[in-house]
């Protein structure tokens, strides 16, 4: 096992552990976290620095602090940041339908995932929010242009490691190209052989979370 693979390695072990020793299952523990169960798998795979704020739904989930999932860090320690261990589980709260559309505000980066040929595919995307729809620009016969594959997700999200706070939006529905010619001409003109894709999702879901330090 090399160097770079051995924290994705420990965390994929404590998430593991933690599962047998709670008797949940690992379809229940993503979906209670918001997420379909490759996508945690991904997460597990790729690591602490893939989706902080994943692993920060996760360790709600899990009723552990976020840096004894991530790190393995006892509560008396002290953590990353240099301040004082956590006090106890984060607290993890649903995130209204409006709510969710506010932090997404009209538009910033995100991720779009779906299923593709050879699997579950998750890009980066530069998104515009327009009448309750996502829009996005990509090449057409790139893995996140309309076609096969069923409905996409979109998710967006924030951590921030000093405050131990953070928040994620997840929108899941069908794709389709933005067609209207008064739209087209407002929005600006995607890159060479790129189009406009519309996601208009069917399900709105989304948590925040923070965690407590001791008084």
């Amino acid at each position: 096992m090399t160097t770079e693979h051995a924290p994705a390695a420990a965390l994929a072990r404590r998430f593991a552990d933690r599962l047998a020793d709670l008797g949940l299952t690992e379809a229940q523990a993503a979906a209670r976290a918001g997420m379909s169960t490759a996508y945690l798998h991904r997460v597990l795979e790729l690591g602490p620095d893939f989706d902080p704020p994943a692993l920060l739904r996760l360790s709600a989930v899990l009723a552990l602090e976020y840096e004894e999932l991530v790190a393995g860090r006892p509560a008396e320690r002290v953590d990353r940041t240099g301040g004082p261990a956590l006090a106890g589980p984060p607290v993890l709260r649903e995130l209204g339908v409006a709510e969710c559309w506010q932090r997404l505000g009209v538009g910033g980066l995100g991720r779009i995932a779906r299923t593709g040929p050879e699997g579950p595919v998750v890009r980066p995307v530069g998104y515009l929010v327009h009448e309750h729809a996502v829009l996005y620009r990509t090449t057409e016969d790139g893995s996140l242009a309309p076609g096969p594959g069923g409905d996409a997700a979109f998710e967006v999200d924030r951590a921030d490691r000093d405050l131990h706070e953070g928040w994620s939006v997840l929108m899941v529905g069908p794709l389709e190209y933005v067609t209207e010619p008064a739209l087209l001409a407002e929005l600006p003109e995607p890159a060479a052989h790129g189009r406009w894709v519309r996601l208009t999702p069917t399900t709105v879901t989304g948590r925040s979370i923070r965690s407590a330090r001791p008084h």
